[in-house]
């Protein structure tokens, strides 16, 4: 593992309305559990849990605060806003990044509100971030070291409806594929250029990919994406599920709109702006 990166902990998903974004991935068939707070940033999240990765869908709960850029962020649109990976020792990571030449920020300590029907409990992270010019394609890019995670999950909270399991993956479109390849290569083990596509694979059999214009379309040819101003972004969150057919008819059975063969997709309108690709595993 370069950097002691493990492989994708949470996409973050900007939303503009917390209650709506709740209701709409309750209507996909997950379990939502309740609500977390970041005091110091102003904003609250969803955090949608699998045995080793989640969604988080971040909105912001007091207007005016520092927001931690998801403020200026949804004032363009909601969406993909950026990828934390994990690590068993963020401080450790740090200084490999460090010592490759890489220019993190110091490592923070972050604490959430964890606001659960028998009381608040804090839940706790250490966070190095990167900087922006040295993750091309990838957004805002944190790497977070989970320090309470016995207080993150329970059964009840990992058991969903559409059957989704784990994160497989993250796509994004746009930009200039050697570039981003050659930073890539500086973060990750596995990376792999071919035409129209640059991807980088971890241990964990999770993925990030990152895709021109026409590759995307072949991969996707329905998916309405943000527009080019916007690129390169991340678009599409791919998720592992048990049965593809149980995960369409729960779909089908709560009016979600969907299509596929193989997979089964859902558009950014019925999930805040990102595509959802559920996948067999």
């Amino acid at each position: 593992m370069k950097h002691g990166i493990t492989g994708i902990d949470h996409p973050v998903i900007a939303v503009r309305d917390m209650e709506l974004s709740r209701a709409k991935y309750e209507r996909l068939g997950f379990i939502v559990p309740p609500r977390g707070s970041h005091p110091e940033w102003g904003t609250g999240n969803w955090c949608i849990q699998f045995e080793r990765d989640y969604l988080e869908l971040r909105g912001i709960l007091v207007p005016g605060k520092e927001s931690h850029g998801l403020g200026r962020f949804l004032e363009k649109r909601e969406g993909l806003m950026g990828v934390a990976f994990g690590t068993v020792n963020a401080r450790a990571t740090h200084d490999t990044l460090a010592a490759a030449g890489l220019h993190p920020r110091p490592v923070k300590l972050l604490t959430r509100d964890f606001e659960l029907p028998e009381g608040t409990i804090p839940v706790s992270f250490e966070l190095c971030f990167l900087d922006p010019a040295e993750t091309l394609g990838l957004m805002s890019v944190v790497v977070c070291e989970h320090l309470t995670p016995e207080r993150l999950r329970r059964p009840e909270w990992l058991s969903h409806p559409n059957g989704a399991r784990r994160i497989r993956g993250l796509t994004g479109i746009g930009g200039d594929l050697d570039a981003a390849a050659r930073a890539w290569e500086r973060l990750f083990e596995r990376v792999r250029l071919v035409p129209g596509e640059l991807r980088a694979e971890f241990d964990n059999g999770g993925f990030v990919a990152l895709l021109d214009g026409q590759a995307l379309a072949r991969r996707f040819p329905t998916l309405r994406l943000p527009p080019p101003t916007e690129w390169p972004c991340l678009a599409v969150v791919s998720l592992e599920t048990c049965n593809l057919a149980a995960t369409a008819a729960c779909l089908a059975a709560r009016g979600v709109r969907h299509e596929g063969a193989g997979r089964v997709l859902v558009p950014r309108s019925a999930a805040c702006g990102v595509a959802l690709e559920f996948l067999s595993g």
